[in-house]
């Protein structure tokens, strides 16, 4: 019994020093910083949709905001991309006809994600994700 108990002391006592080492040790946290510029963030997105560089097969230009509009198809597949050179920014979509939720980006958030989240209250029958 004594030796038990004295067993469970040395026990606690080494738990308690492990603790306060690893509550001492100071902890360092990093955050990503985007270094890229606007211009290299509008590309990613455009580029996301529009990967092989080829001519667009649709393709509007407004003059009035110098706003240029791609459209590009393979088969049930369709990429929308928009870019404005004189400010830096775009928008890319692209999807299957009748397919699920298309992905999406903009200049602000380059990499292609969902257009809409999939943990929504909002489901209805055209945007449910089966």
């Amino acid at each position: 019994m004594k030796a038990s108990i004295l067993i469970l002391a040395g026990m606690s006592a080494v738990a308690a020093v492990g603790l306060t080492a690893c509550e001492t040790t100071p902890r360092e946290r990093t955050r990503y910083v985007d270094v890229r510029t606007e211009r290299e963030r509008a590309q990613q997105c455009v580029g996301a949709f529009e990967p092989d560089g080829k001519a667009p097969q649709v393709m509007t230009y407004d003059s009035k905001t110098g706003t240029e509009v791609h459209m590009n198809q393979d088969g049930r597949r369709v990429d929308v991309t928009a870019q404005n050179a004189s400010d830096n920014t775009a928008l890319g979509m692209g999807g299957k006809v009748g397919g699920k939720i298309p992905e999406a980006c903009t200049d602000a958030d380059p990499l292609p994600g969902a257009a809409l989240p999939k943990d929504r209250s909002y489901k209805t029958t055209w945007n449910s994700q089966k």
